[in-house]
């Protein structure tokens, strides 16, 4: 029997194998990754639409997803990844 044909079998068939991971934690996310990226998206976006700092619950700046304290940081993060301009 030809491999095309064993692979057509096998694809038929639907035996699926299982998937190893390397721990559970990765497991868990693989499997769940379209609900854990739809609740992360809302959330990010309900807490913009609220005015709230994304990152913690503190009042965020206007026009900005961050309260001072994240502004701060995020403008030494981002200062740091242009290479100190």
């Amino acid at each position: 029997m030809s491999k095309m044909i064993k692979k057509l079998l096998k694809k038929i068939t639907g035996k699926k194998e299982e998937k190893k991971y390397p721990n559970r934690f990765l497991k868990h996310y693989y499997l769940h990754q379209d609900k854990l990226n739809k609740e992360r998206r809302g959330s990010y976006s309900g807490r913009k639409k609220a005015g709230i700092c994304v990152r913690c619950h503190h009042k965020a700046v206007s026009g900005i997803v961050f309260c001072d304290f994240h502004q701060k940081l995020q403008k030494g993060y981002n200062k740091k990844a242009r290479g100190n301009k």
